[in-house]
């Protein structure tokens, strides 16, 4: 199978990469300001429209996973048109390239196009995005169910771990902090369903391979806190919890407001995917065997 990864140069990105290729898989990256080392892989930015649609012709892979977007939840509340463009409108001209050579368009989409009122959200449950980041993530649901007769719209939740020095994430982040003595503010009312990326890229790939239709969860078993979740990875790690503070929402920095619980079932994909979604403390076991590779 050909598969075309968009993004491949991040967190998920290149762990699907690497997955994709030890299963046998032809494999087409595409990135933008990372560059990759491999002849497989094209510097595409996916708002160019001719671009965007040159790769997917000229590769004409089996299956698109669309990764490549912007994640930055403030930077979308600030730069809306730039962030629309990203992930609303370049993943519409993807997703009608790849119905045009007979691809699979696998959209990776989020928790926040929910508005966080209870969580534990179900693939049937109406999408009601509180910022633009979530907006501009639903906008491109909608694209890619209106462009595409075979896709699959995938929905994660708060993506951590290693492998991109660029950015940090969440759990990257907080490894940091507490491994320096440093103390950290963190959210202890906000809920959502922390997501290794290897894990991720795992029940990715089986997507991809199966060419599952519709919509579908793939995220971290377990619904909890920012705090807590920040407090088992300070334990995985034997790191000290005092140096976590929690602290109110409405006290954070965020510029953008973000939706309280977020979290998402994933029994559709714990009954269909072999790799199925693990809980927390599976997760973190990995994330740390991971770190002493």
């Amino acid at each position: 199978m050909k598969i075309l990864i968009t993004g491949a140069s991040g967190l998920v990105g290149a762990r699907l990469v690497e997955f994709a290729l030890g299963a046998g898989h032809q494999v087409v990256q595409t990135y933008n300001e990372h560059h990759i080392e491999s002849n497989s892989a094209f510097r595409v930015d996916i708002r160019n429209e001719k671009e965007a649609q040159k790769v997917v012709k000229d590769t004409s892979p089996d299956v698109i996973v669309h990764l490549a977007s912007i994640t930055d939840v403030d930077f979308c509340e600030r730069e809306p048109k730039i962030a629309d463009s990203v992930n609303a409108s370049a993943t519409r001209t993807l997703a009608e390239e790849c119905f045009n050579v007979g691809g699979h368009f696998v959209y990776v989409s989020t928790d926040y196009v929910f508005d966080g009122s209870r969580g534990h959200y179900t693939e049937s449950d109406r999408p009601n995005p509180a910022n633009t980041y979530g907006r501009s993530k639903l906008k491109g649901e909608e694209f890619t169910r209106v462009a595409s007769e075979t896709f699959c719209v995938v929905r994660t939740s708060v993506v951590y771990g290693w492998g991109r020095k660029s950015r940090q994430n969440f759990g990257s982040w907080m490894y940091a902090e507490l491994k320096a003595g440093r103390p950290v503010e963190v959210v202890k009312n906000q809920y959502c369903s922390p997501t290794l990326n290897s894990q991720l890229a795992r029940m990715l790939l089986e997507v991809a391979q199966n060419r599952l239709p519709g919509t579908i969860h793939l995220a971290g078993a377990s619904r909890l806190s920012r705090y807590d979740f920040a407090r088992l990875l300070a334990n995985e790690f034997n790191f000290e919890t005092k140096l976590i503070v929690p602290i109110d929402a409405d006290s954070s920095a965020w510029f953008a407001k973000r939706p309280l619980d977020s979290s998402l079932n994933v029994a559709r994909a714990q009954e269909l995917l072999s790799n199925k979604p693990v809980d927390i403390r599976s997760a973190l076991s990995e994330f740390a065997g991971e770190k002493s590779i």
